[in-house]
């Protein structure tokens, strides 16, 4: 064994089915190897200044709003009374439920729609002509961005312009530093994701809302810190945590993981647990355990047959983010094509070549996609980009910026979420064959 050591964890981890039986166990690996809150091996990441930009966890949303809130939530919350992680988790819906609920009305019909930082048809969700049948039958929706997209053309009643990076006042506090955006600029119209969100808090409460304006509510997050927007803004926008960057380690020694400011970890135990006590409480396995996914050659051997080819979709570029920025010139210079990604000898038992148009296709789709060889795929795995759409062609009804020509999410399914309710669905492992345009 190697030590110190740490594991490289990205998304492949979360759009898994299994993804929290998958990062149970990396987090073992982590612990019995002696590598966690050690330098050079993993470092434990927590908010700089212990503020978080999002309050997510249901902890958080109890200790900010009170118990009374996340009573509230749970009551309506779309999965909470199937999946207890869920409930007792994160303040979210299970999106997997909300697609089958938008269907059966049950166990209350939906009636409205507010999609924001999303683009569900362009290539954020999976089974996007599902999502556009589903959405469509809804009495009102709402769509914010920066720019039409297949979402905006395919949904929205009203499109709010929102305001980019330059336009806003906004908080970053995802590990470290401390940071706040600084208006430079501001374009007639336009509002922030926070304006938006703040003046339909007041429009839509019934009690007296404590913010008046973004810059309100970031200082009410920053409370306890010493920092201000302005303080922070009037010297250079970012602070470190005090601490410091490079040595957040034995955090667990000195009581700066647990909200109690004892020392050990936040669990219940306080301690590391190989066998958790809190997914046992969830009605889930406390250990970690191996799951096929939905498709495999394993799985469904008939499929395979079928479909001969693992479909890992969700590549990232390096010039583009998700759905977005296809429509900016010099980007798609970059990269002016979605791509595969293929093994040589995998391109040649198909008569494929580098750079060359193919399709790829399951009993959900067909899309097209470019060639791209490459050694470091496995011969029975294809790497496909995803959020593809072009802003160049046609963005009325049917083709909606070409979505459906290539969206790989057209070749995913919904509806084979993990028994936690959280992971992927088919994103990274749905079976496809390619052939020649």
């Amino acid at each position: 064994m190697n030590k110190p050591s740490a594991i490289q964890w990205g998304v492949p981890i979360d759009q898994g089915p299994e993804a929290t039986v998958v990062s149970q166990a990396i987090n073992h690996l982590w612990a019995i190897t002696g590598n966690i809150d050690i330098p050079g091996g993993m470092v434990i990441a927590r908010p700089s200044h212990n503020v978080s930009t999002y309050p997510f966890t249901s902890e958080e949303l109890s200790f900010l709003y009170g118990d009374e809130l996340i009573k509230k939530l749970n009551e309506k919350r779309i999965g909470a009374d199937r999946y207890p992680m869920v409930k007792g988790f994160r303040g979210w819906g299970q999106p997997d439920v909300l697609f089958e609920q938008l269907k059966t009305g049950k166990p209350y019909p939906i009636k409205a729609a507010w999609i924001q930082t999303s683009n569900p048809i362009g290539g954020q969700a999976a089974d996007p002509r599902g999502h556009l049948e589903r959405l469509k039958a809804l009495d009102f929706i709402v769509v914010v961005d920066l720019f039409h997209t297949p979402t905006t053309m395919a949904l929205a009643d009203i499109v709010l312009p929102a305001a980019t990076f330059p336009e806003k006042e906004s908080l970053r506090a995802w590990w470290a530093p401390l940071c706040v955006l600084v208006k430079a600029i501001e374009v007639e119209e336009c509002k922030s994701d926070w304006e938006i969100n703040l003046e339909m808090a007041k429009r839509l409460s019934t009690k007296p809302i404590a913010y008046n304006t973004v810059k309100d509510l970031i200082n009410d997050r920053l409370k306890g810190t010493g920092w201000t927007y302005d303080k922070l803004a009037e010297q250079g926008s970012w602070v470190m945590p005090p601490e410091g960057p490079s040595k957040p380690y034995r955090r667990h020694e000195r009581g700066l993981l647990r909200t109690d400011g004892k020392p050990g970890f936040p669990t219940p135990s306080g301690k590391v647990e190989l066998y958790s006590t809190l997914y046992e409480g969830w009605g889930l396995d406390p250990l970690p355990y191996y799951e096929e996914p939905a498709e495999s050659p394993v799985r469904t051997p008939e499929l395979w047959k079928k479909y001969p080819l693992i479909n890992a979709s969700g590549r990232r570029s390096t010039a583009l983010f998700h759905s977005e920025h296809r429509m900016i010139p010099w980007l798609r210079e970059i990269e002016p094509y979605p791509f595969v990604e293929i093994h040589p000898e995998t391109a040649k038992e198909y008569g494929v070549a580098h750079d060359e148009w193919i399709y790829l296709e399951n009993d959900r789709g067909k899309v097209k996609y470019k060639a791209k060889l490459t050694i470091t795929n496995h011969p029975k795995v294809v790497t496909t980009m995803h959020g593809w759409w072009l802003p160049e062609t046609e963005g009325k009804a049917p083709s909606f910026f070409s979505t459906w020509k290539h969206n790989v999410n057209n070749l995913n399914s919904m509806g084979v979420e993990a028994k936690s309710g959280f992971g992927g669905t088919t994103y990274r492992t749905s079976l496809v064959k390619i052939s020649k345009v």
